[in-house]
Formats: structure tokens, sequence, C-alpha cells
């Protein structure tokens, strides 16, 4: 039988020890060579004959052997196993792992951020619902004063300094929590009919990739804080996936990140079973949605130009569409902290998270402050309101 040593293996010069050095008997048993191979991108470990004792999923453990960092080089896909007859009837067995680079801290796998939802989640106590408003991310914009890293770091702050204004707001009773996307989540590169491309720093699937890690990153922070939880994501200009054509204005890359991110979360319903991801359905850039007692459009805001939302909203109802029904509109896209209201209807514009346009500081002087914002809603009716 082949024992496990130590370290839970065994290598075949070791094999062929146990089998008397018979070379005929050693070629019988096939035993590869333990080996690895690494290019700072892709590569692969071969195990050389393993025991029984042999944990083909601690991937960490298994990395460590064969001299890797955990936290830059991660096993990635399903390992190829091999596994034949000795000759004298044991079953041998053999691994050959695929290697990639460890994903960027900044960027929360979802294991981790299970094992953190799994913790118990906190009863809403009403009556208002907590929202954290975050527009205009524009992951990939690249300007004078920074570009991903900076936009990344920011919305990390914010969402840390939004958990603390929760536990500040919790004494006058909350419900649920919202956390509202108004569209420009990524640069793109269909604005300004691509003129804006050598500015973006990352590719369309890295932007799209860094918001669904920032949207699972919101998810761990507010998850655990009460008992309801909607995300809710629109599409801005930005997040358009192509203009050749006229499509779907619900189908962009910034819903196809909450999608997926919807997909996962119904892996794990113990953990998640209490968020809904929200985005409208594909004929439609905008959707009308309950949070809590309050009827909330969210919409990204380049439907109407400056200081018009409430014209667009008149005409919405005039004409029957969904969001005559609301009593809050939040968007994004004009990059300003704003709030505009009437007796029965209140408009709150987002700020913005990317570094500034250095376009805008040449034609105006004037820059956004960044952030995003967090309120209480309660009967049609936003309170406590908070740059964050």
């Amino acid at each position: 039988m082949i024992q496990c040593s130590a370290d839970g293996w065994r290598s075949s010069v070791t094999l062929a020890e146990d089998l008397g050095n018979d070379r005929e008997k050693v070629s019988q048993a096939k035993a590869p060579t333990a080996s690895t191979e690494w290019d700072g991108q892709q590569g692969y470990i071969q195990t050389g004959v393993e025991g029984e004792c042999f944990e083909p999923n601690d991937f960490d453990a298994i990395l460590e052997r064969f001299g890797f960092d955990p936290a830059r080089v991660q096993i990635v896909g399903n390992p190829r196993i091999s596994r034949w007859q000795r000759w004298d009837g044991d079953w041998l067995s053999a691994y050959r792992f695929h290697l990639g680079p460890r994903a960027l801290a900044s960027a929360p796998d979802i294991e981790h951020i299970v094992r953190r939802a799994r913790a118990e989640r906190r009863p809403g106590t009403g009556p208002h619902w907590f929202v954290f408003q975050a527009g205009d991310l524009q992951i990939g914009k690249r300007s004078r004063d920074g570009s991903t890293e900076e936009i990344l770091d920011r919305y990390v702050r914010s969402v840390e300094d939004s958990v603390r204004e929760f536990a500040a707001l919790k004494r006058y009773g909350i419900e649920g929590i919202q956390v509202s996307f108004p569209g420009d989540c990524i640069e793109g590169n269909q604005s300004q009919q691509g003129k804006n491309l050598w500015l973006t720093q990352e590719t369309i699937t890295e932007q799209t990739r860094i918001f669904r890690r920032l949207i699972m990153y919101t998810i761990d922070a507010f998850a655990p804080l009460t008992g309801r939880v909607f995300v809710d994501v629109v599409n801005g200009n930005h997040d358009q996936a192509q203009r050749q054509q006229n499509t779907y204005p619900g189908d962009g890359w910034a819903t196809e990140a909450a999608v997926s991110v919807s997909d996962a979360l119904t892996l794990n319903p113990l953990a998640f079973g209490h968020v809904e991801v929200r985005v409208p359905e594909k004929w439609s850039g905008h959707m009308t949605v309950p949070v809590g007692d309050t009827l909330v459009t969210v919409t990204h805001g380049h439907q109407w130009r400056r200081n018009k939302a409430m014209d667009w909203w008149a005409a919405q109802a005039v004409n029957n569409q969904p969001p005559a029904a609301s009593a809050v509109l939040q968007h994004g896209h004009w990059h300003e902290w704003r709030i505009e209201s009437s007796a029965e209807r209140m408009v709150i514009g987002s700020s913005t998270f990317d570094c500034g346009s250095d376009w805008y500081r040449e034609t105006n002087g004037g820059m956004s402050r960044r952030g995003g914002l967090v309120y209480l809603l309660r009967a049609g009716e936003a309170s406590r309101m908070t740059l964050v």
C-alpha cells in the first residue's frame, strides 16, 4: 500500500524503494514525477503519486506544498485526475492542477462573502428604510486626479461610512436597506462616440468584473444589518453595450453585472435569501419599485436636460407611465448632489465617484463633491441625508 507521509504523499522515488527497485514493477506503476510550471499568468502543478490521505480540495495546502503563495496564485478550474492499478492490485492517483493569478484584494471573493453573510442577520425594527444611493462610479475612467484605483478607494470608504451611519440611525427604526445604483456604473466605451477610449484604463470585461465584485462587497457589508435588502441597478449612457443598433435600454453592462450577482445569490438562499436584486425589464431604462411604504423610480438622468427632472417626471405622469405613481425619483448622470422637491414629490440626484472631468474643469472650472448618499426613507419622505 502507498502510505501517507507527513505531507500526505509519496514520490515516485519512494515508490521505487517500496517495490524493491524492481524495474518491471516500477514500470507497471507508471508513477508520474511531481513537477510545476508558472510564468506569472498561467501554469500547472503535477503531483506525484498521492495516498488516501491526500485532500484534492485543500487548494491552499497544495499551493504551499509546491512553493506558491495562495495570496498571489490560485488553482482554477477542476483538476485532471489520473488513476491506475498497481502491479499488486492497489489503485494509485495523481493530480494536475491549473494555476492562475489571484484576484486583487480590493475585489472580495465570494467565499469570504458567504462566510460573512452566514452570520445571523438582525430583524428590521421599522418604520424607515435606510438608503445607500451610489451613482456614477464610472469604473475605468482616468483623469489628472486619479483613475480606477482612486474610484475604488473612495467607494469602499463610502460603504464603510454608510455602515457607521446605519448604526447611528437605527434608533429611528429601520425595516430594511435599499442600495440604489442609478447608472454609469462603468466608464464603458460608447459615450462620446468612443472618443474617451484613450482615457479609459480597463477593458470592458475588467470594468464589468470590478463592478460585479463591488456589488458583492456592498451586499457583504449590508446583508448582516437587517432582514431585508434591495439592490436596484439601472444602466446609464456609459453602461450601454453598443450603439451600432437601437437595442433594449434595460440590457447593458450594469444590469448584466447585477443579474450575474443575482444568479450567484440564489445558490445560497440560507445566506442571501433576504437579498433581492432588481433591474428594469429589458424594454425600459428605468424602473418604479417599492421601498417599504414608498414607491421609488430609479433612473439614470440622461433622459432629460440639466435641471429638467421634474419636467420628465411630469410627462411620465401625464401619459400614465409607471413613474406617475412614485414619490421619490433617484437619479445620477449630472454629477451633482441635488435635491428638488414639491409637496408630494422629491428628486434626489447623486454625486459622483469618479475623479473629475478635465473637460468640465476646462469649461466650467468647478468640480463635484465625490461620494454616495445615505438617508432614511418613510412614506415618501427622505430625511437624515448625508454625503458619505
